[in-house]
């Protein structure tokens, strides 16, 4: 399932090639999005059944097993800002008028 996400963002990328804006500087924000040095200050909710918050809780927890569960979701999230350029820019220029007030 990875395989093929990776290799539809790869086909996504050269699709989108050249769309964002040249003006914006996208890769600013791009590195910005993930980096282990920004502060992690904000949450994301996302609704999820009973069964998916227990396994999300014990994924966390588990000492064998070398996963974080939210830096996951930050990571695709990161994915998905790549796959669809337009939005991700589209949202960054949101936030770059919400800070001038």
């Amino acid at each position: 399932m990875t395989d093929a996400f990776d290799a539809a963002e790869d086909e996504q990328n050269e699709t989108n090639k050249g769309d964002a804006g040249d003006n914006f500087d996208v890769d600013r924000y791009l590195d910005a999005l993930n980096s282990d040095s920004a502060p992690k200050d904000k949450t994301v909710g996302v609704a999820v059944t009973t069964e998916t918050h227990a396994f999300y809780h014990e994924l966390q927890n588990a000492d064998e097993v070398e996963v974080n569960p939210a830096q996951s979701v930050r990571d695709h999230l990161e994915k998905l800002a790549h796959r669809h350029p337009k939005v991700f820019e589209r949202a960054m220029r949101k936030l770059e008028i919400e800070r001038e007030f």
